[in-house]
């Protein structure tokens, strides 16, 4: 993939900045937004970035205005409706205006007097949606969009995973937007915006440090609940298809309305990772044009939702593995040499790179899924005595029927989240050691021998459990871990599902509820990755039922939304590993090129 790392001759030295230039939309509501051009005579393509945290608060997360100009782009930061300098504070609802006001946004700067009429879009996170609900619109400007760790379809991220609520995502995220929304509100008066401010950011101290996620019930969690937005937040969850945000949602992932290609910037441990891998093989598949679907590019890095960072896990990643290195310039540089690449009409170059993790480096692909995967069933087996790393859980490459396993599962005391692809409120993300977790008994470990030839992994991990419960409703965690020879246990990727949910996960059509003492099949996803298990390493496999803050826990009961630690109920769970339900892991393995 040269393209996207290679640098423009000669960018431009010298860099004139406006601020708050206005963008009147067709309802009379108008937007802010600072913008940063080559200096002299000319007009140039533009970059568009829009955002609802503030241009003015954290433009190196949005885009950098002057690295965009010094390639050659007018680059440009916009404030959504109601929020940051914009106006429109009352009309403030996420996702619901972004496609309409995305659409006219990508005009006006199209016809700015130093714009030549060309406009393509940047950003990450919800800065990435935003470009997604534009393209839908299909503005006649739009050139190319570069959403970076975006959102995606909500009942497969964002809200939900597996039919679980993203509570550490969510209850941080609606509480920081309440912030901001108090302090546009307050906007005319620095000592009530003081009051408000310290009030609000004291509720998102309380998330992280004094167990503010255990908050019941969750239809009136508390710290979204004093939040500005917390409303919004409860009228989402149940919000039927036709509202107007999982329309807002649903439109803006139909990838048949987008008629421009996409350059995708993921990280494997995201908490979108799974959003991006969908929208790149969508655009791929089914984009509305033959340049969405063959110029489209997928990067996908060591990362989690800050693609800068370097830490993930207790690991620093290796230099090579930041976005710099693609390009000096960071997601700026990938994006601007990517459109450069665009008008220079230049195809022949492979459409997917990856990181490979434990491999600690680069490669290109051709399609994803990668097309040479050879899909390899592992099985659970045990004496009946899994739990915990101390037990005789074993994980083999055929089948060996054994007892069940049997842990207890108390809402009071859940498994704790330690790493993976987390918002970073109450961990690390990343690749963290897991031994801590598996000295409880109520995790089974199932561990593979030794392995004599390295294994990869890369693609989506899926885990067919067969299990027996006593309540009428639960969850289960799947994790895939590597284990290394001084016992150092990284954790790969991981994934849960809610028993209530797994006919339909993603529809999120509920099934009937769970019969005690009836075997049942839980397909649980795991989120994508690329992984090299290294030979002398191990391959290894966690069961549990919760991985708490990070997912919302189920309290075993069938109200999962009015339900407290008074009414819940401790699960009795059973995995089986018997001739009539083998328990397994389908793992996508790349074969050597060797």
């Amino acid at each position: 993939m040269n393209a996207p790392s290679s640098l423009p001759a000669a960018p431009p030295l010298e860099v004139i900045i406006h601020y708050d230039v206005p963008c009147r939309l067709s309802d009379g509501t108008i937007l802010r937004a600072d913008v940063a051009r080559p200096s002299g005579e000319g007009r140039w393509p533009v970059i568009l970035a829009r955002t609802p945290y503030g241009k003015a608060l954290a433009p190196g997360f949005t885009t950098d205005l002057t690295h965009g100009a010094r390639h050659g782009y007018v680059t440009i930061i916009q404030d959504v409706r109601g929020r940051g300098a914009s106006d429109g504070g009352a009309d403030f609802r996420p996702w619901i205006h972004e496609g309409a006001d995305g659409a006219e946004a990508v005009e006006w700067a199209a016809n700015l007097p130093y714009a030549n009429g060309k406009v393509f879009m940047s950003g990450p996170s919800y800065l990435g949606f935003v470009q997604w609900a534009a393209a839908a619109e299909q503005p006649p400007s739009l050139r190319a969009i570069n959403p970076i760790v975006s959102v995606g379809p909500f009942r497969r991220s964002f809200l939900y995973s597996g039919g679980v609520l993203e509570l550490e995502l969510n209850g941080y995220w609606w509480t920081m937007m309440g912030v901001e929304a108090l302090m546009h509100r307050e906007w005319e008066s620095p000592a009530l915006m003081r009051e408000a401010v310290a009030e609000a950011s004291a509720s998102l101290v309380a998330l992280a440090r004094e167990n503010g996620y255990d908050s019941l019930p969750l239809s009136r969690f508390q710290p979204v609940a004093g939040s500005a937005m917390g409303a919004q937040f409860f009228d989402l969850l149940t919000e039927n298809d036709e509202g107007p945000t999982v329309a807002a949602a649903t439109r803006a992932n139909d990838y048949a309305n987008v008629t421009v290609p996409a350059l995708i910037v993921a990280g494997w441990y995201d908490v979108f990772i799974r959003a991006s891998i969908d929208q790149f093989v969508g655009i791929r598949t089914r984009g509305g044009s033959r340049p969405a679907r063959e110029q489209s590019r997928l990067i996908v890095g060591p990362w989690a939702h800050h693609p800068q960072g370097k830490m993930t896990g207790e690991r620093i990643s290796p230099g090579s593995a930041a976005i710099q290195a693609l390009n000096p310039f960071g997601h700026m540089g990938l994006a601007a040499c990517y459109f450069d690449a665009l008008d220079a009409g230049n195809e022949d170059i492979a459409p997917v790179k990856i990181w490979v993790m434990g491999a600690e480096g680069w490669r290109d692909e051709w399609e994803w899924p990668i097309a040479r995967t050879v899909v390899t069933p592992w099985y659970l087996s045990s004496e009946g005595r899994a739990n915990s790393v101390s037990g005789d859980g074993v994980l083999l490459p055929a089948a060996r029927p054994g007892p069940a396993d049997g842990f207890l599962y108390d809402p009071a005391n859940p498994v704790p989240t330690r790493g993976g692809a987390t918002f970073g409120v109450t961990c690390v993300p990343g690749g963290s050691d897991q031994r801590l977790l598996e000295e409880r008994e109520d995790v089974l470990v199932y561990r593979s021998a030794a392995l004599e030839q390295a294994v990869e992994v890369t693609g989506t991990v899926v885990v067919e459990l067969w299990i027996v419960t006593d309540v009428v409703d639960t969850d289960f965690v799947a994790r895939l871990v590597d284990v290394h020879p001084d016992g150092t246990a990284r954790l790969v990727t991981d994934g849960i599902l809610r028993a209530r949910y797994r006919d339909d996960p993603s529809g999120f059509k509920a099934s009937a509820p769970l019969e005690p003492g009836r075997p049942y099949l839980m397909r649980i996803e795991l989120l994508p990755t690329s992984n090299l298990f290294r030979a002398g390493h191990r391959l290894q496999l966690d069961i549990t039922s919760s991985c708490f803050p990070r997912w919302a826990r189920n309290l075993n009961i069938w109200d999962e939304w009015n339900g407290t630690l008074v009414d819940a109920r401790i699960a009795r769970q059973h995995v089986l590993h018997d001739p009539d339900h083998p328990s397994r892991v389908l793992l996508p393995i790349i074969p050597s090129r060797q």
